[in-house]
């Protein structure tokens, strides 16, 4: 899958039709339509703040200071948000659009790259807002933390898309790996800092917490966004290595099990 100037002008050209099919196609025949990209993680993260902060009454204390719970859980859940879907829509877009693929020519990359997408359009309404409000309740905000979130939010992309395109190959000769996806991205989010700081996490299992990828971009988003500081050196060196590491493998697996698509499907 060499990229050329012509595969990058044919998915400029394709890619926002696509997108605007996807989300449609999500939506279609639902009373509340787009409003559930708001209303699902809405009731995700009221459900996490009542179990958290007011049943448990967990208090965030980072290394860098105290933090509001809520600041700190939404920071870093909704990014969570776009990655999961990214990955489990991804994973069976290849699938789900069998019927097109048996039939007409066209470059299969772009399900999965357009379920990564649509996930982080989705999701980056929440983002935006969250980010707007918050930094307006601070009442502080420098370009750097904006450049640094939109660097990490890209690094993001480029990882989910990797996973994306690795698992969509896959699945189309393997059909439990959706399945499997489901239990591995649930096991992912309890051992990743999304609900509680790492220092919190007792020193016979941070080596498990820390080989989560998504505690990379977790730490990322809190240094950043809460306490406006530059992520760690460790945990962008191996997000980075993460990221290249996905990339690499999901486009030389789709790229090698891509021809024979249409026999299995």
């Amino acid at each position: 899958m060499v990229i050329t100037i012509e595969k990058i002008i044919k998915v400029y050209k394709l890619l926002p039709p696509l997108l605007a099919r996807d989300i449609k196609e999500k939506y279609a025949g639902s009373l509340l339509g787009i409003f559930w990209t708001l209303l699902q993680p809405l009731l995700y993260i009221f459900l996490y703040w009542v179990v958290f902060s007011q049943i448990i009454k967990m208090k965030i204390q980072t290394d860098a200071g105290d933090v509001p719970f809520f600041a700190f859980l939404l920071s870093g859940i909704l990014p969570w948000f776009a990655f999961q879907e990214g990955i489990t829509r991804g994973a069976s877009s290849i699938i789900e659009k069998r019927h097109v693929i048996k039939k007409v020519m066209f470059p299969v990359y772009l399900f999965p790259l357009s379920s990564v997408m649509s996930a982080f359009i989705n999701y980056g309404i929440g983002i935006v807002l969250f980010l707007s409000a918050y930094f307006l309740w601070k009442g502080d905000v420098s370009v750097l933390q904006v450049v640094l979130i939109l660097c990490l939010m890209i690094l993001q992309i480029v990882f989910t898309s990797g996973l994306s395109l690795l698992f969509s190959a896959l699945s189309v000769y393997v059909r439990d790996i959706v399945q499997f996806l489901g239990v591995a991205l649930q096991v992912m989010f309890y051992l990743s800092t999304i609900l509680y700081p790492l220092n919190s996490v007792p020193e016979k299992l941070k080596i498990v917490v820390y080989l989560n990828p998504f505690t990379a971009l977790s730490e990322a988003y809190h240094s950043v966004i809460l306490h406006g500081s530059l992520p760690e050196t460790w945990s962008m060196i191996y997000l980075s290595a993460a990221t290249v590491l996905a990339a690499v493998t999901g486009v030389w697996t789709f790229k090698k099990l891509k021809s024979g698509f249409a026999d299995v499907l």
